[in-house]
């Protein structure tokens, strides 16, 4: 029999909100046919902080094909960003009945500061704890940031649910000993919630 869960932690982009330079990198490629094997590599500087929101923007602006100002790209950027509302209703009902609630997001915090936070200013009431891999220098899948996060939380790896919609990460804090759960859509995630009584019952031993 599983420990019972007493922590959600959830990644950001891909499952609590839309994906956003991944987003626009994706559509962009599809129009105009370029292919970087080098942006995981880019896109790990950005989430260590070593790059910033204008570099980012710089390196963009380097492809073949675009044609924008830094500021339109930024602007086209910024335009992915969109909150999934149905997920927030479930991370609400799990915070009301007694769960602890986590962010743990590979992403550059400025862009939380100026984007998500003003934009959407309810974002940090979601969470008990918010990670965000360039204030701490540390991003998944590397065993050292799920270290890290389980200690901010003051949880137990076997009592923490891990949601990703990356199967590497997921894979890494399952390794870890947390249990796992690979991200689709809200719809099987509540499902998910439901079959094992998690969304519905109070857990009295979180507070314990």
């Amino acid at each position: 029999m599983k420990p019972v869960i007493t922590t959600f932690i959830f990644d950001c982009f891909g499952v609590v909100c839309d994906p956003v330079l991944n987003g626009w990198y994706k559509e962009n490629r599809l129009k105009k046919g370029f292919v970087d094997e080098n942006l995981h590599n880019i896109f790990r500087q950005f989430d260590l902080g070593i790059l910033s929101e204008d570099d980012v923007a710089d390196y963009f602006l380097k492809y073949e094909g675009v044609n924008s100002t830094k500021e339109e790209i930024r602007k086209e950027i910024d335009s992915f960003l969109k909150l999934d509302q149905s997920l927030v209703k479930i991370i609400k009902k799990l915070k009301s009945n007694g769960f602890k609630t986590v962010l743990l997001s590979n992403a550059n915090n400025s862009f939380f500061e100026r984007k998500i936070y003003t934009e959407y200013p309810e974002f940090k009431s979601l969470f008990d704890t918010i990670v965000i891999s360039s204030v701490v220098g540390m991003v998944k899948p590397n065993a050292d940031i799920f270290l890290h996060t389980l200690e901010a939380a003051k949880s137990k790896a076997e009592e923490s649910l891990f949601i990703d919609d990356s199967k590497t990460n997921v894979d890494a804090a399952v390794n870890l000993g947390m249990q796992g759960f690979l991200y689709t859509d809200a719809d099987s995630f509540d499902s998910y919630l439901k079959n094992n009584r998690m969304i519905s019952r109070p857990n009295p031993q979180i507070n314990n």
